[in-house]
């Protein structure tokens, strides 16, 4: 008979206990649950930050030391897009049936449970980073213009491109090189981002401009390659401390050990692991922003705190 991991509601007692018969190096991953790819190149193909020994400590700390009372802090803290956010997104994961009137269990292998951990930290990491850039749209459009309140439509969308000639240079921060790009392709570039704040508006208008709808609806207008470079940021530091959260939850990091063991919870008890978890990812891009901020103005450094990070 597999044995069966503790209970999530159990899980949530592990951070304050030592796996007995095991030393310091317990936290330290045999095996990483990590994207497809190898050496610096992630799942997209784009180059992420070099590790950096000092951030990879503070993160570990962090999710070595985080309380689940930072789930209470968060719900009163965090802008009210991102909690709503992150809770439709595990009521999308679990089903919106009611706990009071239907009991529903989920069983999962261990190693599914792992690997599903990690997925939903990345996706915090990911609420976080299209939080930044959302506020950074918003605060653009709240600028004032010279075009008055109401300057309406002067030109139907498109350009002729003709004797169109010449070239744009810009700096390609991930080749870190200059880059020689034809005025023609340039142009469509400007379009097509230009289209997305376009959907973008148009979606906030549809939706009455409601709170809780803006940051998933803001994902929901991001190209492709937009909404992939929200994850591909996150360096090896990032997911070092991700594994160790995981591994900290599931009391063990074995994989074949994983693999032989089941769980099987409420999903009360699932939601409320899963929604920690998000939190936690998000709260790594916070403090990975925050470590990046210091060393670049030479600030003293930051220890990582026990619970929420300043400027949730």
């Amino acid at each position: 008979m597999e044995r069966q991991l503790r209970r999530c509601t159990r899980t949530f007692g592990w951070e304050t206990r030592e796996r007995k018969g095991r030393g310091a190096k317990d936290t330290e991953p045999r095996r990483s649950f990590r994207r497809r790819g190898s050496g610096k190149e992630g799942a997209e193909g784009m180059e992420r930050r070099e590790e950096d020994p000092d951030r990879r400590r503070m993160l570990v700390s962090y999710v070595q030391h985080v309380q689940t009372h930072s789930l209470d802090e968060f719900l009163k803290r965090a802008p009210r897009d991102v909690v709503d956010g992150m809770r439709d997104t595990v009521a999308n994961m679990l089903g919106n049936l009611p706990p009071q009137f239907f009991h529903v269990n989920v069983r999962a292998v261990g190693e599914n449970l792992a690997q599903l951990m990690c997925s939903v930290m990345m996706t915090g990491y990911m609420f976080r980073n299209a939080k930044y850039r959302k506020e950074m749209i918003e605060s653009t459009h709240a600028q004032p213009t010279d075009h008055g309140s109401n300057p309406g439509k002067k030109y139907a969308p498109g350009i002729q491109r003709k004797d169109l000639q010449g070239h744009v240079l810009r700096w390609n921060l991930e080749q870190e090189k200059v880059e020689n790009t034809s005025a023609s392709d340039y142009i469509d570039e400007l379009e097509r981002d230009i289209q997305t704040l376009k959907r973008y508006v148009d979606g906030m208008a549809k939706a009455g401009n409601k709170p809780e709808h803006n940051l998933l609806l803001y994902i929901k207008t991001l190209e492709p390659q937009n909404l992939q470079e929200l994850t591909a940021s996150a360096g090896e530091d990032v997911l070092d401390a991700m594994n160790a959260f995981v591994y900290r939850l599931m009391g063990t990091s074995d994989l074949e050990e994983m693999k032989s063991t089941s769980t099987e919870n409420t999903t009360v008890e699932m939601a409320r692991m899963l929604y920690w978890l998000m939190v936690v990812g998000y709260s790594l891009r916070t403090l990975e922003v925050r470590y990046d901020m210091e060393r670049a103005m030479e600030l003293p450094i930051s220890p990582a705190p026990r619970g929420l990070p300043p400027g949730m």
